[in-house]
């Protein structure tokens, strides 16, 4: 009986749930987001039944579980993507003489000792991450911090049009 009001009330809100991932320029070939909003809409008839402001507050509840699935995704992507980095990319030795001797001083300068020491051992000499962590007496979490910080730095650095290595 209660899911039977439930589908009406589905019925009604439909358009409610493709008007928000349409206005978060959201692309759902699976029907995930529509999913989660109807799981959104649920939620919030559950909680506010038929007030006089369930209009609205299902329209917060939706976009607000869309919101959030979009960052949960974009999180996970993020890591993935981190890890295929930092931990699957071999990395071979650079030869510090194709490089002027200015730009490694720049970005040295930029870093700090942890981060520039990520940046040697791991880009420059090519060593892996236990490696780096073994001979520092630092964790590989930690080293894999060092470098997430550096490439956050030096990303500003790079998009920043006045500062140029």
């Amino acid at each position: 009986m209660e899911t039977d009001h439930f589908d009406q009330i589905l019925d009604q809100y439909k358009r409610m749930i493709h008007y928000h991932i349409h206005r978060l320029n959201i692309r759902d070939p699976h029907g995930d987001f529509y999913q989660e909003g109807m799981l959104a809409l649920w939620e919030a008839w559950k909680k506010y039944g038929e007030t006089d402001t369930f209009s609205k507050m299902a329209s917060i509840h939706i976009r607000s579980r869309l919101i959030d699935l979009i960052r949960k995704r974009t999180r996970i992507q993020d890591r993935e993507v981190m890890k295929e980095f930092m931990e699957e990319q071999p990395f071979t030795p650079i030869e510090m003489e194709q490089f002027d001797p200015h730009f490694w001083s720049s970005v040295r300068a930029y870093l700090t000792d942890k981060q520039w020491l990520f940046v040697e051992k791991r880009i420059i000499q090519g060593y892996g991450l236990a490696e780096i962590a073994e001979k520092e007496g630092a964790t590989i979490d930690a080293v894999k911090g060092w470098g997430q910080a550096a490439k956050r730095k030096l990303r500003i650095l790079l998009k920043d049009d006045d500062y140029h290595l």
